[in-house]
């Protein structure tokens, strides 16, 4: 636990309470909905029947094809935004970081999942005959979060490698610059960081443009895709230090167009399209953290977008949101049950439009009932201990945007530079 001098010690942490569940009003259904939205595009990118085959609707499939894996990305951008802002609001709150628990409580919410996920892939190894030492090589990599440089079993987990080393390096990042210059040194730099970070993953990409294009040096590694959860952070920082500059920019009628026109290269190109993996990622952070701020200072209700939010649809989705984590990890799982139900029944002889349907939904189907299954059996039960034995010192919840009416701006308790006497009430 890391203290920073000057400051009176934080009380104690709050009692446990039980895992929220969907629809919680301690929950955000905004949130839910773009973390539903993210999974649903991912799942669409690994569809079962490639686009080439289905026939009158290719052009339609391949578009989802090419374009589910931003799903990633907004993934990335709206991490970044949470596990950041619930570190800056752990400093605003107690005015130092608890780093050891913070990594202890992200181990509970990712790591039960994974590793049973990470079992039962050995399993199958074992079953395909692959032996122990083969069955080890294969799954080595995920074992110590490097999967992303040295892939092994489960492709799709590299996404989560990058995540890992993300909740690493930022709660150190963080406490590193508290030390050096109290919080007036964090807020300070921290536009300054992100704009580093996101430039020096650009010119990193750019560099690649040497070398023939694979998934293993151009679009996996740690070192090229932080700028995206990064620019999340950026998005934390203002939400509580900045927030009626987000609250404002929110306001903006043509920034959702802005972000839409910012992941149209995603859209439009190949993943393995050079404008894609250099300036398009960069591009495609910038553009969900557009669309992210919008649909989380839209009040559930209130216009066409609140309506929009509102509604059954949306509604569905944000369920399938809060399960989004386990679906990730399990939906590829879903390929199995579907490729026995596809020979049971006779499905290759329909036309090829019925076929791609049919067979996609199938997966879509099974990704979700796989994922909510074991999301109860294993991940909730997880967080439920977690919470019981290691609660969090703030609420995990991100908190209901509110902007001052007007006044002068004040300064954050918990957040001067070490020493100052701390101001009475937040901005």
């Amino acid at each position: 636990m890391t203290a920073v001098p000057g400051h009176i010690q934080s009380e104690a942490p709050a009692p446990p309470v039980p895992p929220q569940k969907p629809g919680s009003p301690a929950r955000l259904l905004q949130l839910d909905f773009v973390r539903g939205v993210a999974i649903l595009l991912v799942i669409g990118n690994h569809f079962v029947v490639p686009p080439e085959e289905a026939g009158a609707l290719r052009q339609a499939a391949g578009f989802l094809h090419r374009f589910g894996w931003t799903g990633v990305d907004l993934f990335f951008v709206l991490s970044g935004f949470l596990v950041g802002g619930l570190l800056f609001k752990e400093l605003r709150q107690h005015g130092r970081l608890d780093v050891r628990r913070f990594i202890l409580r992200r181990g509970f919410k990712i790591w039960p999942g994974y590793y049973v996920f990470l079992a039962v892939m050995l399993l199958l190894e074992l079953m395909r005959g692959s032996g122990i030492p083969g069955a080890l090589r294969a799954i080595g990599p995920n074992l110590l979060h490097v999967q992303n440089y040295f892939p092994g079993g489960g492709g799709h987990t590299w996404s989560l490698a990058v995540e890992e080393h993300f909740y690493l390096a930022l709660p150190l990042l963080l406490l590193a610059l508290i030390r050096r210059g109290g919080h007036y040194k964090l807020r300070q730099a921290m536009p300054r960081i992100v704009i580093g970070i996101a430039a020096g993953c650009l010119a990193s990409r750019c560099l690649n443009l040497a070398i023939p294009y694979a998934d293993e040096t151009h679009f996996f590694p740690t070192h090229l895709r932080f700028d995206s959860l990064f620019i999340g952070v950026l998005l934390g920082y203002c939400y509580y230090f900045e927030p009626e500059w987000l609250a404002q920019l929110a306001k903006r009628p043509r920034l959702p167009l802005l972000g839409l026109a910012a992941v149209l290269p995603a859209a439009w190109f190949h993943w393995t399209h050079p404008l894609v993996w250099t300036v398009g990622f960069t591009l495609l952070a910038l553009g969900c953290a557009c669309i992210l701020v919008k649909i989380v200072h839209t009040p559930l209700g209130e216009g066409r977008l609140g309506k929009a939010l509102a509604g059954p649809l949306s509604r569905a989705v944000a369920w399938i949101g809060f399960f989004s984590y386990s679906i990730y990890l399990w939906h590829d799982m879903a390929r199995i049950p579907v490729k026995h139900l596809r020979k049971l029944l006779l499905l290759d002889a329909l036309p090829p439009e019925l076929r791609w349907l049919t067979v996609n939904l199938a997966f879509l189907a099974g990704a979700l009932i796989i994922g909510v299954v074991m999301a109860r059996i294993v991940e909730l039960p997880a967080l439920w201990l977690r919470d019981r034995f290691f609660p969090g010192r703030v609420s995990t919840g991100l908190e209901r945007p509110t902007v001052p009416d007007s006044g002068p701006e004040t300064r954050d308790p918990g957040l001067e530079v070490a020493g100052e006497p701390k101001s009475a009430g937040y901005r």
